[in-house]
């Protein structure tokens, strides 16, 4: 789990470069990097933001094939980032709705079933549904950022209107209560 590359395609590719800052001076000289909001520095970065907003907004999408476009988390960005990923893994596991599954199955799928080498097709399973919501997510961010975004102090405004969002709620939602009933 998060341990190799991770290509996503498409449209969903698209959206990510669309997100992130370029990596390379190859994507910097392209067409691409002038039509860009650039507001996360790394793909990584728009990755696990990505499935906090599929998540959150209870929004997931498939794959997309449509267009050739592909953008690649390389496996080192997941090293660095791994504990993070596997708590947002955690996360999703514990808080996904979209299956009607028992506290103590939604606990194996996050805690014990990544250990199991026999329970490897349901991990399988497990990482299509968070990338389902990282897909979800990256839709929920480009509408946002794409909708009257134009100039740099647009995207400022409009990510100071999304922190305090998300900050009203959480402070009206508590996740740890959630969390707490499915331990019971």
């Amino acid at each position: 789990m998060f341990e190799k590359d991770y290509t996503i395609t498409g449209k969903h590719a698209t959206y990510l470069k669309y997100l992130a800052k370029k990596n390379s001076k190859a994507d910097e000289e392209s067409e691409e990097a002038t039509s860009s909001a650039m507001i996360y520095e790394r793909y990584i970065d728009v990755y696990m933001n990505a499935v906090i907003f599929g998540l959150l907004n209870s929004r997931t999408a498939e794959k997309d094939t449509s267009s050739t476009s592909r953008a690649r988390i390389y496996a080192d960005a997941f090293s660095t980032e791994r504990s993070n990923c596997v708590f947002l893994y955690r996360l999703v596991m514990l808080l996904d709705k979209t299956n009607e599954v028992s506290s103590e199955e939604r606990l194996n799928k996050a805690f014990r079933y990544p250990s199991m080498s026999e329970k490897a097709e349901e991990n399988k399973k497990n990482m299509e549904l968070f990338n389902d919501y990282v897909r979800g997510g990256l839709e929920i961010m480009y509408e946002k950022f794409t909708e009257d975004c134009i100039t740099k102090s647009d995207y400022i405004d409009r990510i100071y209107e999304l922190v305090k969002d998300f900050k009203d709620e959480i402070n009206g939602i508590s996740y740890d209560d959630e969390i707490e009933v499915l331990l019971k």
